[in-house]
């Protein structure tokens, strides 16, 4: 158990690293993609692998409903500040915004696994 909670942590920085080789080395921000836009999906993949790992049930339904209330809170925000709905607009910024939701819960599950054994 001990070495897969060491691999959890290594993920935190082999993620951020491989994204920031992807995307430096395919010259992907001259269409707009940066290292959030890679990372979000392996940390996803990673939250289910981890939790699936060291609990019973897997932290996805969590996870979904996070991100579920994170889009809802953007489109409301939205709508509310702009009195229009733009997807283009939406859909990036709820990318972005949810890399951020989704280290943070991939953080919060690591650490979660570490305290529970």
């Amino acid at each position: 158990m001990t070495m897969y909670k060491l691999m959890a942590i290594a993920f935190i920085f082999l993620t951020l690293i491989f994204s920031y080789i992807i995307v430096s080395t395919f010259h992907l921000r001259r269409f707009g993609i940066n290292l959030a836009d890679i990372a979000l999906p392996l940390f996803a993949v990673e939250i289910v692998l981890v939790s699936a790992k060291f609990y019973t049930h897997s932290f996805l339904p969590h996870y979904l409903l996070a991100m579920s209330i994170l889009s809802l809170t953007l489109a409301i925000r939205q709508i509310r500040k702009r009195k229009t709905f733009s997807f283009r607009r939406f859909f990036k910024f709820f990318w972005r915004s949810g890399f951020i939701l989704t280290f943070f819960f991939y953080l919060a599950t690591v650490i979660a696994a570490f305290l529970a054994s």
